[in-house]
């Protein structure tokens, strides 16, 4: 059946505007489950089953007894033999739902991105919890060339992109392109604006960095952040521009797509 993309989209962003943030600030606290998780307890395979294959969104609470029951006997527990030998279940779950709420919420942005994406244009992006495990969020061919997407949250401090493009990424891709989603602190920004004791420099990187955030971004009052249409029609515009030219294997890096 051909999903309608429009009306998904708007079923997500009515979620993504009415979840409890706050409810779960405590979890952004906890970081005792913080190694690499093997394959097994990944949770990528549900969200993606709830959130991309089909439109019936879990609050995060629901999500994560649905994980929890799957993944508790016995890939959990070997974990805690393993790693948490003594502990108690209270205290490896807490730990693990810290985890993975914030694997939720990052992947929730990066599902708007391609919601969004595929109600704006005719070429739709692909995406799969396999192609996520290897470090792709979506697949789209443009141009006749298949493009790898990987949604990169950036700092308006702008850090190294230091995400290479791997020979197993480009069995399934000819070109990747980092998309950058600005995580920024509005209010801290706009109290550096107006402290007389900050250096001008540093003002004008905090403005320019607040007109890129508004230019690009919408906040809602819960504190989730999506894309702006706009900005998703710079990014395919600056693809189709570079694909004329690009070779197989090339990344385009997030400072090319977002300039501030």
């Amino acid at each position: 059946m051909v999903r309608n993309w429009k009306v998904d989209l708007k079923k997500l962003v009515d979620f993504l505007k009415n979840i409890e943030v706050q409810k779960y600030a405590h979890l952004r606290q906890i970081k005792t489950v913080e190694r690499d998780l093997p394959r097994e307890l990944l949770p990528l395979e549900i969200y993606y089953k709830y959130y991309w294959d089909s439109t019936d969104f879990k609050d995060y609470d629901e999500i994560f007894k649905i994980y929890w029951r799957e993944k508790l006997n016995p890939y959990i527990y070997d974990f805690i033999k393993k790693y948490f030998y003594g502990c108690s279940l209270q205290f490896v779950e807490e730990g693990f739902k810290a985890r993975l709420y914030r694997i939720w919420m990052s992947i929730l942005t990066q599902f708007h991105f391609q919601y969004l994406w595929n109600a704006l244009f005719k070429e739709k992006l692909i995406s799969s919890a396999e192609l996520d495990m290897m470090g792709i969020d979506a697949i789209v061919e443009l141009n006749k060339i298949k493009i790898a997407i990987q949604v990169k949250k950036v700092s308006y401090r702008r850090e190294a992109s230091n995400r290479r493009f791997t020979k197993r990424q480009q069995t399934h891709a000819d070109i990747v392109v980092e998309v950058p989603y600005l995580v920024i602190d509005v209010n801290e920004l706009k109290s550096k604006i107006l402290n007389p004791r900050v250096r001008e420099t540093t003002k004008v990187k905090c403005k320019n960095a607040l007109d890129v955030f508004n230019k690009n971004f919408i906040k809602f009052d819960n504190g989730f952040v999506i894309f702006r249409e706009e900005y998703l029609r710079h990014i395919r515009k600056i693809i189709l521009k570079k694909t004329k030219t690009a070779e197989k294997g090339t990344k385009i890096t997030y400072g090319e797509i977002l300039i501030w």
